[in-house]
């Protein structure tokens, strides 16, 4: 379902009648988004997802199909419901900082991921999201620590040092923003993102021929990528 692919899609529609209840139940989970709530397995689904909603991680499942449906106001009624009843559970208050989030309560949202950083403090996923929230409250340096910690936290997370790079740069640390960029790419390279966030900050460097090399490696890996080209195109492309 994340790929996007139809074909997936279609496997998933047709195990939606399949003979096997827990089947019929997984393939309801991942098309939940969509799910006619009417058909025999979305209230299979309702129907589960009402029974164990008697405790915390059932709430939060429950919280998470409202989310993906759209449908902030119940999510958020379940998601307060679950921290309420398990205050200490970091994965609770992450899932009620992204509700928040979308409602734009911002500080909110900060306020709940530091809790469930403080709760699970080896957690560089949670240290990675509470960098972007901060950064979306503007608090650009608070931000730049929290993404320092995700990646002494976990030296293998691109994405985290790929958001440094972009703190470092908005900060004006340029060296530091290239080296967390390259560090970036050396970790994901199927990134064209990365890439080019490079090419950006060497082009206005004056550092030309390094910057269209960059712009030219993130259309190798991704096509077409308008951004990528039209700078390549502003540098003056050389083939």
């Amino acid at each position: 379902m994340q790929s996007g692919d139809a074909a997936n899609r279609n496997a998933l529609n047709d195990r939606l009648k399949d003979k096997i209840r827990s089947v019929r139940l997984d393939a309801a989970w991942a098309l939940r988004a969509s799910l006619d709530t009417n058909s025999n397995a979305g209230r299979d689904l309702l129907r589960y997802l009402s029974h164990n909603a008697d405790e915390p991680a059932g709430e939060l499942q429950l919280g998470v199909f409202w989310m993906d449906r759209g449908d902030i106001k119940e999510a958020m009624n379940c998601l307060e419901r679950a921290v309420k009843w398990d205050p200490n559970s970091a994965p609770l208050h992450d899932a009620l900082a992204v509700g928040l989030s979308l409602q734009g309560q911002t500080e909110a949202a900060v306020q709940e991921l530091q809790t469930a950083c403080r709760l699970a403090p080896r957690d560089a996923e949670l240290r990675f999201k509470l960098g972007l929230a901060l950064s979306e409250a503007g608090k650009p340096d608070a931000a730049r620590i929290a993404l320092q910690e995700a990646v002494k936290l976990e030296p293998s997370f691109a994405r985290a040092w790929y958001n440094l790079g972009l703190a470092d740069n908005a900060a004006g640390n340029i060296d530091s923003a290239l080296e967390s960029l390259s560090h970036a790419e050396s970790l994901d390279g199927n990134s064209a993102q990365i890439p080019y966030a490079r090419a950006t900050i060497l082009g206005r460097l004056g550092r030309i021929e390094d910057a269209r090399t960059a712009a030219r490696r993130a259309l190798e890996i991704q096509p077409g990528y308008a951004e990528a080209e039209s700078l390549l195109q502003s540098l003056g492309r050389r083939e």
